[in-house]
């Protein structure tokens, strides 16, 4: 799994959503389950971008991540403000956007993998 797009959700169903949406960016589009998981396939395959949900990941994890294994994240959330948003930016996010707006969410990710 080459350049990897990893999603973790709060919501399997939502999640399956992504997977469909992020189609159109990559041929590899797969979930995860846990932080642990994520780790877990990092350490065999290639990851460029990871979408997280704020509901399973502290800021904290996203820059761990980050640092660690030099991911793109594009954060989720349910009820995502302004504040949140530049909290996620300073952890190293490229984006965090509304849980449900699965177009916002390929967008990001599109503009994660043209670089």
């Amino acid at each position: 799994m080459a350049n990897a797009i990893v999603i973790l959700q709060n919501d399997p169903a939502r999640a399956e959503r992504l997977v469909a949406t992020m189609k159109s960016v990559s041929s590899s589009v797969r979930t995860v389950q846990s932080v642990a998981e994520l780790k877990n396939l990092a350490a065999r395959s290639s990851i460029r971008v990871v979408v997280l949900d704020l509901d399973l990941v502290t800021l904290q994890d996203v820059t761990g991540l980050r640092r660690q294994y030099g991911f793109e994240i594009v954060c989720t959330h349910h009820a995502p403000d302004d504040a949140m948003w530049t909290a996620a930016l300073g952890a190293g996010a490229l984006d965090c956007c509304f849980v449900g707006d699965a177009p916002g969410i390929c967008r990001a990710v599109k503009l994660s993998t043209a670089a």
